[in-house]
């Protein structure tokens, strides 16, 4: 009897774990959907194209200081890298020539904060909008296999890889977070100072830092600046802006964190009203930014995106119709609601910042207010930024809700104009302030530098929305024209149709 007791919860105990296990992995598959791991795949091959010997003649070329465009210019490229620019370059005889005339050249456009997730066609979409180095902050492993491949020729912008984030958090809920993100949770500061260590021999560029504890934070960012790493990412939930002036953190990964945290200083803004809100935030504007000149701490703008959640919030329907949804990646897109509390996705029913109270309601008035006043308040501290001569690099949160890779970046630099940039100051954000921010030998157009370039039929230093009139594409020497750039899009268009479960006709 007690023998086929003990088989009988032996059975019982075996199939709990069979039937654990068969869950984990159900919801792990769910997991990669939405981070885009079940989209069919680009045959990226298609697209593989030589260095060449290239002249670019009679162009107009961004000068250095990126302040004008100087007119007449010859530049020639060899082995991905500029080997002369001026009015009286000789041409070689067996170089492929390209006719400037009439166009613009720029450096390659770098978006400083993308998520690549598990989504390698956004690679296409990052050349094919001009995009031609990307610093993606955190994600799986795998894209450090997809830097070497890109370093080998893959078709692809340059990649600064930073770490995975890590987290404070205990074992429990820590293991779910791991589940269900990229992050890496610590539950002491010496477990979070062996990341560190792990992260910087696998060869990332960056730590990304995300809500650490105090102790953890602070300890984590001494001991990369020993190893010579650079950190970036978010603050502790609990941190002060006085903080600032001590803080080793090299970048500040969005201009929300110093806006989250000044929201808490202010306390309600529902009660106590915008106006005397932005108040408090241009009352603090100036000591924040002092401690920002003071480090050299740089500042990721992440504009474009904080301005479109009061959109989502107001009228989703409308704002998903104002971007190109449909290159964008089918399982974020799409995501999940089997969880009212982890809505993800961007659709109606999935979106986390659409409104869920009625119109006209006291609890709509007052999140639409919030989100209002936070997009208000991003502007008020970047055009404080901007007058001071903050270092601010152009990023977008490629991979947010929808916010298009490649696409995403033309969106930011307008939104950056918008907000008091000029557009020198725009495109300097996303070409040498960012390559200079990565010790990048890219960002200008001179001889010795990396040969990204973009030929542009407009000039962006008249409106910078001229940055979207992309002729042809130079990466790392390889010259990419309009006919193969469309065919990028279509090939990432068609494949993630090929992927959909959910139509989105109605958004095209």
């Amino acid at each position: 009897m007690f023998k086929t007791l003990f088989k009988w919860i032996l059975g019982l105990v075996a199939c709990s774990i069979l039937a654990a296990v068969g869950y984990l992995q159900w919801f792990k598959n769910g997991v990669d959907f939405i981070y885009g791991a079940h989209t069919q795949e680009v045959a990226h091959g298609a697209f593989a194209t030589p260095q060449e010997l290239l002249a670019i003649t009679n162009a107009n070329v961004l000068a250095p200081d990126g302040k004008s465009m100087v007119s007449d210019q010859t530049v020639v490229i060899a082995q991905g890298e500029i080997i002369a620019v001026g009015a009286d370059v000789v041409v070689p005889a067996n170089a492929t020539i390209i006719s400037g005339q009439d166009k613009f050249i720029i450096p390659g456009l770098v978006d400083a904060h993308a998520h690549l997730l598990k989504s390698p066609n956004d690679l296409l979409l990052y050349v094919a909008n001009g995009v031609t180095h990307i610093r993606d902050l955190g994600g799986p492993n795998e894209r450090l296999q997809l830097r070497r491949e890109i370093e080998q020729g893959r078709i692809g912008p340059k990649l600064f890889l930073a770490s995975p984030p890590i987290d404070s958090m205990d074992w429990l809920a820590g293991s779910f977070w791991e589940l269900i993100t990229f992050h890496k949770t610590a539950q002491s500061t010496e477990q979070a100072l062996r990341m560190v260590k792990e992260f910087h021999q696998q060869g990332y560029d960056a730590i990304k830092i995300y809500h650490l504890d105090m102790e953890s934070y602070r300890a984590v960012n001494k001991l990369a600046g020993e190893l010579g790493i650079p950190t970036t990412g978010h603050f502790p939930l609990t941190l002060e802006l006085s903080e600032l002036a001590i803080t080793e953190q090299r970048e500040v990964a969005h201009l929300e964190e110093i806006v989250r945290v000044l929201i808490r200083e202010f306390g309600s803004i529902s009660e106590q009203g915008t106006a005397a809100f932005y108040e408090h935030v241009a009352a603090r504007s100036d000591a924040i930014i002092d401690d920002l000149l003071a480090n050299d701490i740089t500042v990721n703008s992440v504009l474009w995106f904080m301005e479109s959640i009061h959109d989502q919030y107001a009228d989703l329907e409308q704002a998903l119709k104002q971007v190109p949804i449909a290159y964008a990646n089918p399982g974020l897109v799409e995501g999940t609601d089997n969880s009212d509390e982890f809505k993800v996705g961007w659709l109606p029913g999935f979106n986390q910042f659409e409104a869920t109270a009625e119109v006209n309601t006291e609890q709509y008035r007052k999140s639409s207010l919030f989100w209002q006043a936070r997009e208000q308040a991003h502007r008020i501290l970047l055009q404080a930024m901007i007058q001071r001569g903050v270092r601010i690099v152009a990023g977008t949160d490629a991979g947010a809700n929808l916010v298009v890779p490649g696409f995403s970046l033309h969106d930011e630099l307008y939104a950056l104009n918008q907000a008091g940039m000029t557009p020198a100051q725009a495109l300097a954000s996303a070409t040498i302030t960012p390559a200079q921010l990565m010790n990048s030998n890219a960002g200008i157009v001179q001889q010795g530098f990396r040969a990204d370039l973009l030929i542009l039929t407009n000039n962006p230093l008249q409106d910078i929305r001229n940055t979207r009139s992309i002729e042809s594409v130079i990466l790392n020497g390889r010259w990419l024209q309009r006919e193969k750039l469309d065919a990028m899009l279509t090939a990432v268009k068609q494949a993630n149709d090929n992927s959909r479960l959910i139509n989105i006709d109605q958004y095209r």
